[in-house]
């Protein structure tokens, strides 16, 4: 990858309990299109505020996919959690959260099982760090990159990032990955501090057509 993709859509946040009571209409108003939210953790946790901030966020117009942080614990547990807690069903978008010593075998178990529940796979998010050899599951998988070019330094997009991040092993060249998240020192009317903004590779249009149906841009 030798240059940024274009176009991309900076209309997308994820979030968790940590980011507190969020005014859902104001981050709606402020041009945010989608939003990532924890739904659950390892083999048994539910995420507190799941449910109050997915009813919140879809009744102000926001598109929803929940996500489950993964750990190293037994992956068909995990799995039956995610998908217990986030009442997924046919054709529900979903991401998987990977940020420590889980194993791939215990991601790709958990992404199969959801794949299974939705009829779609669900969307990874890990980095170089996480993934030290190519995994043909993965690399199958809508792509979640966390990189930031400018670590915790606040900012949009257009201000922070000018290079292609580094990316995990296993992507495609034509289209290497599909989010970019590109902070964690952003800042969203209605989101109290800091939260994590990404980017879309693609239209609004797009995002909104992967959604409903799990179509990716052509390449």
């Amino acid at each position: 990858m030798t240059a940024l993709p274009d176009p991309v859509f900076d209309g997308v946040v994820d979030v968790s309990h940590w980011n507190g009571a969020i005014d859902w209409p104001a981050v709606a108003a402020a041009g945010i299109v989608l939003v990532f939210i924890k739904a659950s953790e390892g083999r048994g946790h539910a995420d507190p505020l799941f449910e109050k901030n997915r009813t919140g966020a879809a009744a102000a117009g926001l598109l929803v996919v929940p996500y489950h942080f993964v750990d190293p614990s037994d992956g068909a547990e995990q799995a039956a959690n995610f998908i217990t807690v986030a009442g997924l069903g046919g054709g529900d978008p979903a991401m998987l959260d990977w940020e420590n010593s889980a194993p791939a075998r215990t991601v790709t178990e958990i992404g199969n099982r959801v794949a299974a529940a939705t009829g779609r796979d669900p969307v990874g998010y890990y980095g170089w760090a996480q993934l030290s050899a190519p995994d043909p599951i993965l690399s199958r998988w809508p792509l979640m990159l966390p990189e930031y070019p400018r670590g915790t330094r606040p900012g949009d997009y257009a201000s922070l990032v000018g290079a292609p991040p580094r990316l995990p092993p296993g992507r495609f060249a034509a289209r290497p990955y599909d989010f970019h998240q590109y902070t964690e020192a952003g800042a969203v009317p209605g989101i109290t501090g800091n939260v994590d903004r990404s980017v879309w590779v693609g239209t609004e249009a797009q995002l909104r057509a992967w959604h409903a149906t799990g179509t990716l841009p052509a390449a």
